[in-house]
């Protein structure tokens, strides 16, 4: 939407000769002109706002008064009430009605998603947006002083897990999407998308008020070189997070793997830690991709065994160590730390179940040469991003569906959906 240039001078004029009446009779000073204009603009909208809701109101009665039922409603009162916009609390008038088969509704509120007492839908963005970068009570400073608004952390909180329902309300209709056999047909009948797809998955555990839950979250991306140089990186990274179990996650990982259709590239690659749990998922749904450990967890297990040896020794075997693990001779770093089982104990047996666990997803010349991503740090980033940097703050103690809800709108923010994830309607 545009103002006409006749509209927005008519605005400026009004301003300019209230602000400069204040100035000349004292009211303010010349260095609070900045915030007395804004403050003057902010009470325009608040006002302008309330009175623009109340204009629509009273706009077609009769198509408002169409019930569910079929019959016609009838408009029994007008009522007051507020709602919090960018600007702050705007008062508007609403008109309630009623039908004979007992339904009853605020026709305005239904149709402009608004809820009495609560935000819009761009106040609650911004809300959500805040709280998912710090703190509920951080978030309420953050808001106060950018906004010049008040709104309390609770409040905040509230918007916050509004908006993690519209994400998991997203995923559950991506997962029933992925069940419907006309979708996938006709999906089939597309032109198949890039040669090379990557999945990753990890966990990390968040600190609940009775116990601590692990928030697994999967990361959908591809790979490519960025400004034409030899520099790989992840691009196009989506991010799903549950607190559910390992089976219940199941359907998250494929419902959003049918939905960035993972199914159907040439290559899917499967880039993760060693955890079982993981790995029987990626097996079960996705049976032909390719399986790989990530590269730094197994190095993490050579460190290890290396600092239980002499300052002399370590740094020559952990250089001789990686070579063989560059090169896919995971064998020959299984029989070395076998022969120092009695000198290193628990990290050696620790390394050789990992590695004879892991043994072909360990191949990294092989996948090397296929010029595969071995990396998992994707994920690893997104656990960080999701879970230790909001979740498990210093003090942090959540209820099960808070710190859920809560994670499922921070991942809407790094998977770069935040704008199409907050324009769906509001939750009743």
């Amino acid at each position: 939407m545009k103002f006409s240039t006749e509209s927005i001078e008519k605005i400026e004029k009004v301003l300019v000769a209230e602000l400069g009446q204040q100035i000349e009779t004292g009211e303010i000073k010349a260095e609070e002109l900045e915030q007395a204009l804004r403050n003057g603009l902010q009470e325009i909208g608040r006002n302008s706002y309330g009175k623009m809701l109340s204009i629509l109101d009273q706009q077609e009665h009769d198509i408002r008064s169409d019930c569910e039922c079929g019959q016609k409603g009838k408009r029994v009162s007008q009522r007051e009430a507020q709602v919090l916009s960018v600007f702050g609390w705007s008062t508007y008038q609403r008109s309630y009605y009623q039908c004979e088969c007992g339904c009853r509704w605020f026709a305005l509120d239904k149709e402009h998603n608004l809820r009495a007492g609560q935000a819009t839908r761009g106040m609650s963005c911004l809300l959500g947006l805040a709280e998912v970068t710090v703190s509920f009570e951080e978030a309420s400073r953050q808001i106060q002083q950018y906004l010049q608004v008040e709104v309390c952390a609770n409040t905040i909180r509230q918007e916050t897990q509004r908006i993690g329902q519209k994400q998991a309300t997203r995923e559950q209709k991506l997962f029933e999407q992925s069940q419907d056999m006309v979708y996938l047909q006709e999906r089939e009948r597309q032109p198949q998308g890039p040669k090379r797809m990557y999945g990753s998955i990890d966990g990390a555990f968040v600190p609940l008020e009775e116990e601590w839950k692990e928030a697994k979250t999967v990361s959908w991306y591809q790979v490519g070189s960025r400004y034409g140089k030899e520099d790989f990186h992840a691009q196009e990274i989506a991010y799903y997070t549950s607190m559910e179990p390992a089976e219940t996650f199941g359907d998250l990982l494929w419902g959003t793997g049918v939905h960035h259709q993972a199914d159907r590239f040439p290559e899917l690659i499967f880039v993760c830690d060693g955890a079982t749990w993981i790995w029987k998922l990626v097996t079960h749904y996705f049976p032909n991709a390719v399986q790989i450990v990530d590269w730094y967890h197994a190095c993490q297990y050579l460190h290890a065994v290396a600092d239980e040896l002499s300052h002399s020794e370590k740094e020559n075997w952990l250089t001789e160590m990686k070579t063989c693990l560059w090169e896919g001779k995971i064998e020959d770093i299984i029989q070395e730390c076998r022969s120092l089982f009695k000198q290193v104990g628990r990290p050696a047996e620790r390394l050789i179940s990992y590695y004879t666990n892991n043994l072909e997803r360990m191949q990294y010349a092989d996948f090397r040469s296929k010029d595969y991503f071995i990396g998992s740090g994707t994920v690893e980033s997104a656990c960080k991003q999701i879970v230790t940097m909001r979740l498990k703050r210093s003090g942090a103690r959540w209820t099960h569906q808070g710190a859920a809800l809560t994670a499922k709108a921070r991942t809407a923010w790094l998977s770069d959906s935040w704008h199409s994830v907050t324009q769906l309607p509001l939750a009743s």
